[in-house]
């Protein structure tokens, strides 16, 4: 082998490594998905800066026709530190616009409003408390499409801030620290499903129900038709008359 093979040998280990470091730095920023049934409540909080207003939405939804089975899911109304534009506005957090969206408000990036719901439900403005929690619950129903939606937190007064946002309540907090009135609609009585995992991701599936094992089916026999008595008899006196005749 040649000095140019060698040189070009000697240097693969070290490519291997850009390409796993490359890999790892592309990679890093995913985080894991969460799963719920349709018809479930899903909580999300924030842990960042306390005592700070963030502005929560369902990013990248506005291509949806918002009528029943492809909405978003929605906030819940009254609960601690959530805030909502009115209806018919003014809407003031919807005006807001997000960091690196090209001039894009949050209202252009959620779902249109239909009769049953209105847009100001995809989005709103969550003040964190004294430890920086900040925590949202989501209501899922019927009307809620069968797919992946992201949910994203933008601190207004530092726009270019990571937020970190977490599928599931705080280690701190409990479910008792909520108090929530849930959106005016009809549920259907599911389990939820939700995955306390950290993620910015939310899946939602159609309840699925496992069939139910069914034992083997036990093989077939033929049946067996008995001999009749006189037949038997018959070919014992057959056997011995022959059996006279060779003596």
């Amino acid at each position: 082998m040649d000095n140019t093979h060698r040189t070009r040998w000697s240097r693969l280990p070290a490519l291997c490594l850009s390409v796993s470091v490359m890999t790892f730095l592309f990679l890093a920023p995913a985080v894991a998905a969460g799963s719920v049934t349709r018809g479930s409540i899903f909580t999300v909080s924030i842990a960042d800066k306390p005592a700070t207003a963030y502005y929560v939405w369902f990013t990248g939804t506005s291509s949806m026709s918002g009528k029943p089975g492809d909405q978003p899911p929605v906030i819940i109304a009254n609960t601690e530190n959530v805030e909502f534009d009115p209806d018919g506005g003014p809407y003031t957090i919807g005006s807001y616009q997000f960091y690196n969206g090209g001039g894009r408000t949050i209202l252009d990036d959620v779902a249109p409003s239909s009769d049953t719901v209105s847009n100001t439900r995809y989005y709103a403005k969550v003040t964190t408390d004294s430890d920086g929690f900040g925590i949202i619950q989501f209501q899922t129903s019927s009307a809620t499409a069968d797919r992946t939606f992201t949910i994203k937190a933008e601190n207004p007064a530092s726009p270019g801030d990571n937020v970190p946002v977490r599928l599931g309540l705080p280690t701190r907090k409990t479910t008792a620290t909520i108090a929530a009135t849930p959106f005016p609609t009809t549920i259907p009585s599911l389990p939820p499903t939700t995955v306390p995992v950290p993620a910015t991701t939310v899946i939602v599936q159609h309840p699925t129900t496992e069939a139910t094992p069914q034992p083997p089916a036990a093989p077939k026999t033929s049946p067996v038709t008995p001999v009749p008595t006189s037949i038997v008899i018959l070919a014992a006196a057959a056997g011995f008359l022959l059996m006279r005749k060779r003596v």
